[in-house]
């Protein structure tokens, strides 16, 4: 697998187009990045950090922006994740995340509004059109993101549960095996914060992961959004 380098906005802006065809009109990262940001903005929110990687030498990338949105129950800050691909590997796509400010933890939905595919008739104002509404459908699931996460409060989790559902998590790939003790102290330091249970479980999963690759972590977090949603479902 090729590495994932972390990068600046000016260096992803730099990477050039590819020369489209009647069928396939690459979109640069920078018409993107504009686009999305015109679009957020219009929703009455600012951008207060950034963070970007760069994958297959700059033809993909995956971007995360931390909002200005807090929110009251669970201390986190809205996030969204962008993507784009100039080599066919995936299409445009916008995800929902929150940061929780306390430990720094991030995690996403894991699911992508996939909005644009680069195909022929990609045009600015079409792709402003789209970022629009692919902004207005993430922030629907920020919303909905945060009351899940404040819902995994309600659920204590005892010793025999936690050790089921990590095991569960490791089955699933949301916890890699080889990083199990690390876990542990992870899962410890997220009960310093708050009572044992499933709440502190997923805080302690996300900040296990918190230094991995942008892409990876939008991959761990749909796996760990299935786990805590399966115990969950079998504990009613």
């Amino acid at each position: 697998m090729q590495s994932l380098k972390s990068t600046t906005e000016s260096v992803v802006r730099m990477v050039p187009e590819p020369e489209f065809t009647k069928s396939w009109h690459p979109v640069g990262h920078g018409k993107v990045i504009d686009s999305l940001e015109l679009a957020v903005k219009n929703y009455g929110l600012d951008i207060v950090k950034r963070q970007y990687s760069l994958h297959n030498k700059g033809m993909n990338m995956f971007g995360t922006w931390h909002l200005d949105q807090s929110t009251d129950t669970n201390g986190s800050n809205w996030m969204i994740g962008l993507r784009n691909s100039m080599n066919k590997s995936f299409a445009i796509g916008v995800c929902a995340g929150t940061h929780i400010m306390v430990c720094s933890n991030m995690m996403f939905s894991g699911e992508f509004i996939e909005f644009r595919r680069h195909t022929s008739g990609v045009d600015l104002e079409e792709l402003r059109l789209l970022s629009t509404r692919a902004v207005e459908g993430v922030t629907k699931k920020l919303d909905a993101l945060t009351l899940w996460q404040d819902d995994l409060k309600g659920h204590p989790l005892r010793k025999e549960q936690f050790k089921v559902l990590t095991f569960d998590a490791m089955k699933e790939g949301a916890i890699p095996p080889s990083r199990f003790l690390e876990f542990m102290k992870c899962h410890e330091e997220e009960v310093k914060l708050n009572d044992r249970s499933l709440y502190t479980f997923h805080g302690g999963v996300t900040r296990l992961i918190r230094d991995n690759s942008l892409f990876s972590i939008v991959d761990y977090s749909k796996k760990l959004i299935g786990v805590c949603d399966d115990y969950i479902q079998k504990a009613a």
